[in-house]
């Protein structure tokens, strides 16, 4: 049971548990390095697999807790947008969408860190609330009062630079 677990429920999460680690890491080397150790830890931990109430939550919580240590480790900074963002942007066409994806991403990485990971976790990987309070480890209303203050800001950003420019509210 608990390895059909693992390849029913933990495997088909590999490109989510990716996107996850990319959003918090530098480089997407190391966030495929994180989501195979998250992966091989999980495996290892496979016959208690059918204890765990939500495995999806579990298993993105064990790539969170990589990608912290991996942090630590080699003070990286996190949420750059450098490779994770260019990887959704492939056409040479779309030069105004890139500039609005970047502009995102920069009021993105002026949040707080929980703010970031709490923003990413609902809008980008569509988790609710349950789910982003046990990847996180916090409670249910802490992920609202987050989400709400990181929605607000970014909004408040993306005004302040439509209506002065991009190099007044990224430099300054």
């Amino acid at each position: 049971m608990s390895k059909g677990i693992f390849h029913n429920n933990i495997l088909p999460l590999a490109d989510r548990m990716f996107r996850y680690a990319a959003s918090m890491l530098t480089s997407s080397a190391t966030a495929q390095d994180v989501v195979q150790d998250s992966l091989l830890k999980i495996w290892d931990k496979r016959k208690s697999l059918n204890t765990i109430e939500n495995p999806e939550a579990w298993a993105l919580r064990v790539v969170r807790n990589g990608c912290l240590d991996q942090i630590r480790r080699n003070r990286f900074t996190a949420f750059d947008d450098s490779e994770a963002v260019r990887m959704y942007v492939n056409n040479e066409d779309t030069m105004v969408y890139q500039d609005q994806v970047k502009w995102y991403q920069e009021a993105i990485d002026q949040l707080p860190e929980k703010q970031k990971e709490v923003f990413h976790l609902r809008e980008v990987e569509q988790m609710n609330y349950r789910e982003i309070s046990k990847v996180m480890g916090i409670t249910e209303s802490d992920v609202k009062v987050n989400l709400h203050r990181a929605r607000n800001s970014v909004r408040d950003i993306m005004k302040k630079v439509e209506a002065y420019g991009v190099n007044r509210i990224i430099a300054g």
